[in-house]
């Protein structure tokens, strides 16, 4: 990794490969971008201040704050072309000139030197503002917990082709009854070899957490190890945690919602954390922003449903009122074969469209669209390898 001359006299740059903390040092250690904030003039930390790497495209990276002694840390990002951004409530922000990772290789801490100029503070609600409502120290406390299980929600977007997975399934099942579609229940034991099949990290955070497939079918996605861990998780969603109670003090909260301006359907919840062995135990979540996605993809799908049985009637249909309470999904993290970390049980709760006939209408059909939950669930029963097809 090498940094171009031009960044500044007072840029002197350098990166290290770092070690997560020493509680989960079972896991594989991972590449860390390190660095130290000092203060441009009189050498003194800078501390407090959000350090962000942004991309070529101006989209932030990864994101961290420096502590008490102006130190940072953060996960290396891919090769490519970079920026680091240096911002803190009081002065004016600070950005580097391109700096070039090229790989994992390290050679010491980043020394970064910034200018220090306090700002009024009329221009710092302008300059500073921020999209996320959290305190600096509380995005500090997030940062950690997040990045103590960032290596074992990592490892779950690493699929092991040599373990098929014996799951069961209970779903709804779509039947043509009676002149209608209806839903039933339907239990089914699988081999599978991958519990939940996803979108990408990077569909995710461009196109969000449903879809529409082959213009009539839609798709609901979760928040899996692999969205979670992704660069695209933190551009996207704001950080905070979330205390557990008093009967459960070993368990911390790392809430999660999308940052605000997001249009597209996304996620809201909380992962929570085992503080003492560094572990994710479990995931609750809500989708958000569904009301435009149910307008566009599904009402037209209920309006040709509608006119398919009222035959030379047309469809008016009434606005859509969608509880997001409704929707969403809980899973639950489970260690099998050793260090392999994978989603042991899940529910998922989807939305579809059911209607009501409006009363005293004589004119065309008139239907009130009403979002329901379908929900999906299943677990995971046994871990085979495949060359031998015994359980583990």
């Amino acid at each position: 990794m090498t940094a171009p001359a031009s960044i500044g006299a007072a840029f002197v740059a350098s990166f290290a490969l770092g070690l997560l903390a020493p509680a989960v040092a079972a896991q594989e250690p991972v590449a860390r971008l390190t660095g130290i904030l000092m203060s441009e003039g009189d050498g003194a930390p800078v501390d407090g201040a959000v350090v962000s790497v942004d991309g070529p495209d101006g989209v932030v990276v990864w994101e961290t704050l420096s502590n008490a002694s102006g130190a940072f840390s953060l996960p290396l990002p891919p090769p490519g072309s970079y920026r680091v951004r240096v911002s803190r409530i009081g002065y004016e922000s600070w950005i580097s000139g391109p700096v070039r990772i090229d790989s994992a290789q390290a050679s010491g801490p980043l020394r970064l030197e910034v200018p220090v100029r306090p700002v009024p503070l009329p221009e710092l609600m302008v300059t500073e503002q921020t999209d996320c409502p959290t305190t600096p120290d509380e995005r500090r406390r997030a940062f950690a917990l997040y990045e103590s299980v960032l290596p074992i929600l990592d490892s779950m977007s690493t699929a092991d082709t040599r373990d098929s997975l014996l799951v069961r399934l209970d779903q709804p099942v779509r039947i043509w009854n009676r002149g209608r579609f209806r839903y039933q229940r339907d239990t089914v034991t699988v081999m599978v070899s991958e519990v939940l099949p996803n979108a990408s990290p990077g569909h995710l955070e461009t196109y969000g957490y449903a879809d529409i497939v082959r213009d009539s079918m839609t798709t609901f996605y979760v928040p899996d190890g692999a969205a979670i861990a992704s660069p695209g998780f933190l551009a996207t969603h704001c950080l905070s945690t979330s205390a557990a109670g008093a009967e459960t003090e070993i368990t911390v909260g790392l809430a999660f919602e999308p940052r605000p301006g997001r249009e597209v359907v996304d996620v809201r919840g909380v992962l929570w954390i085992d503080t003492v062995a560094n572990e994710p135990r479990e995931l609750s979540f809500n989708y958000t922003s569904l009301r435009p996605f149910l307008e566009r993809y599904m009402v037209p799908l209920l309006r040709d449903d509608v006119e398919g049985r009222f035959l030379g009637h047309r469809a008016s249909i009434g606005a859509i009122q969608v509880q997001e309470s409704l929707f969403g999904g809980h899973l639950r993290f489970e260690r099998v074969a050793g260090d392999r970390w994978l989603i042991g049980e899940w529910r998922i709760l989807r939305p579809r469209l059911s209607y009501r006939l409006n009363a005293g209408v004589h004119i065309g059909i008139s239907v009130w669209p009403i979002p329901q939950p379908l929900a999906y669930s299943g677990e995971v029963l046994a871990l085979f390898r495949r060359t031998d097809r015994s359980p583990r």
